[in-house]
């Protein structure tokens, strides 16, 4: 006898595994409350760009807006009930900008790609939410004498080794 779908569970490939736990279904098919997950420590740096080097990567009809200022942040997240405590690290480049289309538009931070360390959210974000993520190597920062060393690869080659420092502290909204 196959197996049936059970109404109002969400699956993902391959469906005969059963329903999918993940970020917004659990076990029996509960939501996480997240009221005291999770924990996060995020570095950003922002830089001056070139717009028309900015504006080659955007799809068609987008378009850099106001100071081609690049934003690059590392984030490292913990102890998240829907991986049973565990965490993952992530590593997004965006900048400013506006889509016109034909009816619609909308102007705000474009990112532009979002590499993560852990399939868990990757697959779940990419399935269900529609976000471009990808998979890197995205160690713990490391800290010595007031400098944090971030860096990020793919099999052992290093494409991100940023260094920042002066660092100030400052809670989430």
């Amino acid at each position: 006898m196959s197996y049936t779908f059970q109404a109002g569970r969400m699956y993902r490939m391959p469906t005969h595994f059963g329903p999918s736990l993940g970020p917004r279904q659990g076990e029996n098919g509960r939501t996480f409350a997240c009221i005291h997950s999770h924990q996060a420590a995020i570095y950003s740096v922002t830089f001056l760009s070139n717009r028309r080097q900015l504006d080659a990567l955007l799809p068609p009809g987008f378009e850099t807006i106001g100071e081609p200022l690049v934003t690059v942040t590392a984030s490292y997240f913990t102890q998240i009930e829907w991986l049973a405590g565990r965490g993952y690290n992530t590593l997004g480049v965006s900048w400013p900008a506006r889509f016109k289309g034909e009816r619609d538009e909308a102007e705000g931070s474009f990112l532009s790609v979002l590499w993560e360390n852990l399939c868990d959210p990757i697959v779940t974000g990419r399935e269900e939410l529609g976000f471009s993520k990808i998979y890197c190597e995205l160690p713990e920062p490391r800290v010595l004498d007031g400098t944090t060393t971030i860096n990020a690869g793919w099999l052992g080659f290093t494409f991100l080794d940023m260094q920042v420092s002066n660092l100030k502290r400052q809670a989430l909204p």
